[in-house]
């Protein structure tokens, strides 16, 4: 999430930037010729007896090292901590006199990252410790903590932000830099623009005006910018993204094509000849590109859930007692296509390292894909269905599907031995509930009658206990196996 929000708030800031993820805590950013190296951690208590208030992050002497390594290449070395809870972030100066021998925390407190959710910032004057060089206690460090999306405005002004000075000014400077249209707001105000009209003659009154503008102010909000009054200047609270301000910036992107004649030329013209053209191509607005954009955003402003706004993923929209409910879609949100099986393949042995995977059930379900008995066993069970003249097909993440009339067969396949068994039963029963709701339930790619069957490579009887038995039974999973060329199940009885 981290990387999400820094990603967000740079990109809505307009800014252009490439980051790269070194490992799981650090990376390098590149903007305005400026060469960053980022170590962020979630704060955490100090625990045992210590301050209940007093929270930090804790540099290891293998981080020290690679940031020094880091420092020799020109790069500016950024601390960062992340309190979830408040969506803040929190910076410590980087200092060249550490010790790179001795792990070494970094410390603020619960009550200041409390006021930094509050007011944008908070600062922390804390005793420097004795991993210092220089081993004097009597010195103190300055730590600030900021609402994360201020994190451009730390970034451009990060050679100063630990002066003393400097922290007094800060409160102004967020309310400047916050005023300005954002990538989001820019979007929609170009959607409400090209929007299917006789003409391109907005008018004040237009009901989607004052939509626009809702959607502008709840954005601020789920970014934690709230009072208002906290973060924009005080003589434009009344007016921040009100109806006559989308209007304008309407009418700025009027001025901006040249298929119109008209309009405002004030506004940001470099931001929003940005957005601009993004859409614009081969002299035209690309309005399919343009709605479908714009109508993911609003859903995810209307969903009023932080990690839907600022995330990558794809969101699935339900509707439970009169409410839109917005949740997070898996892996499986692109549709796949049902392909045809290959039975005369020849089958290629695949190196699969489950290490490469994340999640471990992932990478033992693309182990058990490699395995070539369990890609022999799908194509017994091609032959059996083909020579009953029955379809068979398969997708990136099922195994075997066919169907006749309106009835669907959707099979699991996996292959076991003693050790494994009860994990692989297990995966199989979770996978194969997953993809009915998936193609059957949400897609609507298959038969909402499809019957599912998880087949395994030979005879289970003698591993499977009752309640596993019993289990399968009540989620309608029938276990099974090929024998002799027909697919047969514990009850010995032959299926199609």
């Amino acid at each position: 999430m981290i990387v999400d929000l820094i990603n967000y708030s740079l990109d809505q800031n307009h800014q252009t930037f490439s980051i790269e993820e070194i490992d799981s805590q650090l990376l390098t950013l590149n903007i305005k010729n400026k060469k960053y190296v980022i170590y962020f951690a979630e704060v955490s208590h100090s625990g045992g007896s210590r301050n209940p208030e007093e929270i930090r992050i804790q540099l290891s002497v293998s981080i020290k090292h690679k940031l020094i390594g880091y420092t020799a290449e020109d790069y500016k070395v950024i601390l960062l901590g992340f309190d979830k809870g408040t969506n803040t972030f929190t910076f410590w100066r980087y200092d060249n006199n550490f010790e790179t021998n001795t792990k070494q925390s970094l410390y603020t407190r619960k009550n200041v990252i409390e006021d930094a959710k509050q007011n944008g910032f908070s600062k922390y004057y804390y005793k420097k410790r004795d991993a210092f060089n220089n081993r004097r206690h009597d010195q103190r460090s300055l730590s600030l903590s900021v609402n994360a999306f201020l994190f451009p405005l730390v970034l451009k002004n990060f050679s100063k932000i630990f002066d003393r000075d400097f922290v007094d000014t800060f409160k102004d400077k967020i309310k400047r830099h916050n005023f300005p249209y954002s990538k989001d707001d820019l979007l929609l105000s170009l959607y409400l623009y090209c929007l299917d009209r006789k003409t391109k003659n907005i008018d004040k009154n237009d009901p989607e005006l004052l939509f626009v503008s809702k959607l502008c102010e709840e954005r601020f909000k789920i970014l934690g910018f709230s009072p208002l009054s906290n973060f924009i200047p005080e003589d434009y609270v009344k007016k921040f993204r009100n109806i006559n301000g989308i209007y304008r910036k309407t009418q700025n992107f009027k001025f901006t094509d040249p298929n119109e004649v008209g309009g405002s030329s004030g506004g940001a013209r470099g931001p929003q000849q940005k957005i601009w053209d993004i859409y614009f191509k081969e002299n035209k607005i690309d309005k399919n590109r343009l709605t479908k954009d714009s109508k993911n955003l609003i859903d995810r402003i209307k969903s009023k859930n932080l990690e839907i706004l600022i995330g990558k993923e794809q969101i699935f929209k339900t509707e439970q007692k009169g409410k839109q409910i917005y949740t997070i879609t898996s892996h499986l949100n692109d549709e796949p296509e049902l392909l045809d099986i290959e039975i005369n393949k020849e089958y290629q042995n695949r190196i699969i390292n489950p290490n490469n995977f994340k999640d471990k059930i992932e990478g033992l379900n693309q182990i058990d894909k490699a395995n070539q008995l369990h890609e022999k066993t799908i194509n017994n069970l091609a032959i059996i269905f083909k020579n009953k003249g029955l379809p068979i097909h398969r997708t990136i993440h099922i195994d075997f599907f066919s169907h006749q009339k309106n009835k669907g067969y959707l099979f699991e396949v996996k292959t076991f031995n003693k050790i494994n068994f009860k994990e692989q039963i297990r995966h199989g029963i979770m996978q194969l509930k997953e993809y009915f709701f998936t193609y059957a339930v949400y897609w609507k790619k298959i038969p909402i009658s499809t019957n599912l069957y998880l087949l395994v490579d030979r005879d289970p009887e003698k591993l499977l206990n009752d309640i596993q038995k019993k289990f399968l039974l009540s989620e309608k999973i029938k276990i099974c196996w090929i024998l002799n060329n027909q697919v047969v199940t514990l009850k010995k009885e032959v299926l199609f």
